[in-house]
């Protein structure tokens, strides 16, 4: 593994994990090149620090549980790496295959309750590939399978299965080709001229074109390609349920993260690399206008039911794509009225759109409660390049990022908690980044904290933590309110009285740091957030602690 650019392997170990405990004291003993191996208390905080690491350049990760209950408690995790089209090398022990007589078989009560007839089975829609290893000579083979496919455009996870047996057994000799496999990955192609050509021709006429993107923004040739493209042919640029940093908040074309009022009244939608491009009960293009999806898989063909229009789809790498566009249009450009045109159109929407958002922090400021526009606004102004993980309130409207891979938006199946792990994959493969996870006090909770904590301090990973508090399931509130606007919940308004929305107990998330030896701090006023945040800053800096700072905002 580590001879094929794994540095790092998060485990949760189990009765399984004897031979390789074995493998790595006498690696560490002999100063063998091996991957790190990192103890993580929980399966899903150890896949979402894989998920953290690769997503910030730092390649495929391991990550290794106890067979088939430690791969249940990551199963979460792994729907939203597959879903994310984040690669990884998943790996779990196989209960002993052999009751009796052979090295490794079984000899724990656990052994015979644990097996089951296809473990796999459970994560087989959560990966692109999965296998159980036979011989231990197969290894080189099977390893390298595995990371080809999960690297592979689409990328995501594999799953290998690793019986004891297999693990224990003695190879007489074992060789394989050291440094990079031979076994190369695929990647997504450049766009077919003929599309190109009926693209760029389309947007020669187009007086309100609208581009819509969601995860373009994982890789930086995009964003630029992107960025290029927009500005040259003065396109708007909604970036709706943005997971990254898709456009740099300063750039003239970008219209935020509100799609509705731009895509009503588009008459050409380029949709680049978005799952849902728009919520077809809300808002929708008109009849007339010309639908086009670009993206690696632009139909999202893993998905059961996706039915938005498409009058073309660009199977292509959107920075090879985006780019073949801008050239394309360069060379045989529109109409120099209709881009001025187009200019002066987004420049005053754009205008509006900075009134607006300037409308509603006047309407706050003086708010004697912390809103998440306080919060939002005091971590942009001592941010600086941090990586931000936002799986809270964070308004990403009332922020400033613009450089690509610093902004990360929660698990893209919706499997809360990621926040966490995944700033602690980031540090440790960006050590020298300042880290910050911004998390719900609903998120904190599914992200098992007290393990992440623990890792943190364990391998002195300095990431600032911050809590969301608002008391209760937010996004279960709305949900509910969206359903049944004047009913029984809606009555019961933000309360106790709300069945299985609202927390009763005020909790005091800043007392974790306490278990851990890092420093936390409970925030209930607008005009703490700023010197809490410098002291944050201050002793991730010098004292190398993490800290997590608990505040108590409205919705």
């Amino acid at each position: 593994m580590a001879d094929r650019g794994i540095t790092h392997f998060y485990a949760n170990a189990g009765t399984d994990f004897a031979p390789l405990i074995e493998a790595f004291a006498k690696g560490a003993k002999n100063g063998a090149n091996l991957p790190r191996p990192i103890l993580v208390p929980h399966e899903n905080v150890a896949v979402s620090m894989a998920m953290g690491h690769a997503l910030v350049g730092g390649g495929p990760q391991a990550v290794m549980v106890h067979v088939n209950v430690g791969t249940a408690n990551a199963l979460c995790g792994l729907l939203n790496a597959h879903r994310g089209r984040v690669p990884m090398l998943f790996m779990a022990g196989r209960t002993p295959i052999h009751e009796e007589g052979r090295a490794g078989a079984r000899s724990s009560f656990v052994h015979w309750p644990q097996e089951m007839f296809d473990q796999a089975g459970m994560v087989r829609e959560a990966v692109k590939w999965d296998y159980e290893l036979r011989d231990g000579a197969q290894l080189e083979t099977v390893i390298d399978r595995a990371l080809t496919v999960a690297s592979s455009s689409p990328a995501g996870p594999a799953y290998l299965t690793l019986p004891r047996e297999v693990l224990a057994t003695t190879l007489d000799s074992f060789a394989y080709q050291p440094g990079r496999s031979r076994q190369s990955a695929s990647r997504t192609p450049a766009a077919a001229e003929a599309d190109v050509a009926e693209l760029a021709e389309a947007l020669r006429a187009a007086r309100d074109p609208l581009i819509v993107t969601s995860s373009l923004g994982r890789n930086a040739g995009a964003v630029n390609a992107l960025s290029r493209l927009a500005l040259e042919q003065a396109i708007a640029v909604v970036s709706y349920n943005p997971r990254f940093m898709e456009l740099p908040s300063n750039h003239p074309m970008n219209m935020g993260q509100d799609v509705s009022a731009a895509l009503e009244r588009s008459d050409l939608v380029i949709v680049v690399e978005a799952v849902v491009p728009w919520m077809p009960g809300e808002t929708r293009p008109p009849v007339h206008a010309k639908v086009v999806h670009i993206g690696e898989d632009p139909l999202f063909t893993s998905l059961p039911v996706r039915s938005f229009p498409c009058d073309l789809a660009i199977t292509a790498d959107p920075a090879l794509a985006l780019t073949q566009l801008a050239d394309v249009l360069a060379s045989d450009p529109a109409s120099p009225d209709l881009i001025a045109h187009r200019h002066r159109q987004v420049g005053e929407r754009r205008a509006a759109l900075l009134a607006r958002r300037q409308a509603a922090w006047r309407a706050v400021e003086n708010s004697s409660a912390i809103t998440p526009l306080h919060i939002s606004r005091a971590i942009d102004t001592v941010k600086g390049d941090a990586l931000v993980f936002k799986e809270s309130g964070l308004r990403l409207d009332q922020m400033h990022f613009n450089e690509p891979g610093t902004m990360f938006f929660s698990g893209a199946a919706g499997g809360l908690g990621w926040s966490l792990g995944a700033a602690l994959g980031a540090k440790l493969a960006a050590p020298e980044r300042t880290v910050i996870s911004t998390v719900g006090d609903g998120s904190y909770m599914f992200g098992t904290p007290l393990a992440a904590h623990y890792v943190a301090a364990e391998q002195q990973l300095p990431v600032l933590f911050v809590v969301f508090n608002n008391g209760g399931w937010h996004a279960v509130r709305r949900s509910t309110r969206g359903m049944y606007a004047d009913g029984h919940a809606a009555e019961a308004g933000h309360s106790s009285n709300e069945p299985l929305t609202d927390f009763g107990v005020g909790m005091n998330y800043e007392k974790m740091m306490d278990v851990v030896g890092g420093h936390g701090e409970k925030l209930e006023r607008p005009e703490e957030l700023a010197p809490a945040l410098s002291r944050a800053m201050e002793i991730m800096k010098t004292e190398k602690r993490q800290v997590l700072l608990n505040v108590v905002c409205t919705t």
